[in-house]
């Protein structure tokens, strides 16, 4: 029984010639593309790292502000301006009405660790509890907010108290009269482990880590560190120069050659630097940059492979191509040796 069949001849010749003019364009496309890809594909990591650092900073902004307006309105109260005003009158006693205002504030508010009030010469004239001291004409963060009768609103550097087991920042709030004057101060010590404890966490999302490191590099908050440890911040090093330009502030993400391997590091600042010299927060969060392309980069190496092996088949393809030819002309020029007659031979006859 026969079978029928078909077969298709196609000259190795064309065959070569086409697939080098498939192959080989594909493949340099294949490889920009997937150069370009790459590039994408760290800008989109680092454009999300962006916008998780922003969202942390706009909560540690919106937690001071917060914190400063309650305890402006705090100072502005008139139990607590007529007790400053009338600090001369009873001396040695805390006024009763401003204490009381100032302990419901605390009991309603635990984030108040203590609220103190002092009149212009730095006499405790109401407190929210037993005040630890009578005076704070000694206290460089008193006498920095009373300022010599202006009045300026200052945040301290980070505390500890070890008792609360809390980090606080003690936040000076001006006691005006109805002219505007400075007349005493308001202190307020507030916990601030609120907006410490998401940066203390050992990562977030899919593995990336977020820390509040100050202007100076230091760590304020951080995964196993804090601002008392006065550990630097590597990935800082390469934000700080961005953070100085209006492109890197609005990029907010870089590239970082770190010692253990490229990172992409998110940032953004709080802005709280320009009210309160001493908080020049930033936000950074960073993840290693082959973990966190990983889920595409798999996809990208598959397809360098896949432009790889057919640029080998084509090599081995053009070297068959090449031996073939080579060989078969080998053998055409036996052949058409071994009919001719000797010359001799043929000379004699």
């Amino acid at each position: 029984m026969s079978v029928d069949r078909l077969e298709v001849r196609v000259s190795i010749t064309k065959l070569l010639l086409a697939l080098m003019i498939v192959i080989v364009p594909l493949s340099i496309l294949g490889l920009v593309l997937t150069e370009r890809s790459d590039k994408t594909l760290d800008n989109n990591v680092g454009s999300n790292f962006k916008a998780m650092a922003q969202l942390y900073a706009n909560q540690v902004t919106q937690f001071v502000h917060e914190r400063v307006i309650d305890t402006g309105v705090l100072a502005s109260n008139p139990a607590v301006v007529n007790a400053v005003q009338n600090a001369g009158k009873t001396k040695g006693s805390l006024d009763a009405n401003a204490s009381a205002i100032l302990h419901q504030q605390k009991t309603m508010d635990p984030r108040y660790l203590s609220i103190v009030v002092t009149d212009s010469n730095a006499n405790v004239v109401a407190s929210s509890q037993r005040p630890s001291q009578v005076s704070y004409a000694q206290d460089a963060q008193w006498q920095s907010v009373y300022n010599n009768g202006q009045g300026t609103t200052r945040i301290s550097d980070i505390l500890d108290d070890s008792l609360a087991k809390a980090n606080y920042v003690n936040i000076g709030v001006p006691v005006a009269d109805q002219t505007g004057h400075t007349i005493g101060v308001l202190t307020a010590a507030v916990n601030i482990n609120e907006v410490l404890t998401p940066f203390r966490q050992d990562q977030i999302g899919s593995g990336a880590r977020a820390s509040l490191v100050n202007d100076d590099g230091v760590v304020v908050s951080g995964p196993n560190a804090d601002v008392f440890a006065r550990v630097k911040s590597p990935e800082f090093d390469f934000v700080r120069d961005s953070l100085g330009t209006n492109q890197g502030s609005q990029t907010g993400w870089v590239t970082a050659d770190l010692a253990r391997g490229p990172y992409v590091v998110g940032y953004a600042s709080t802005g709280l630097k320009q009210h309160f010299p001493n908080l020049g927060w930033v936000v950074t969060v960073s993840e290693d940059e082959h973990v966190a392309a990983a889920p595409v980069r798999l996809l990208e190496r598959f397809a360098i492979g896949m432009v790889v092996l057919a640029l080998f088949m084509l090599t081995l393809l053009a070297v068959y191509y090449y031996l073939h030819r080579t060989q078969r002309f080998s053998y055409i020029d036996e052949e058409t040796s071994s009919d001719q007659p000797p010359r001799a031979a043929a000379a004699s006859v």
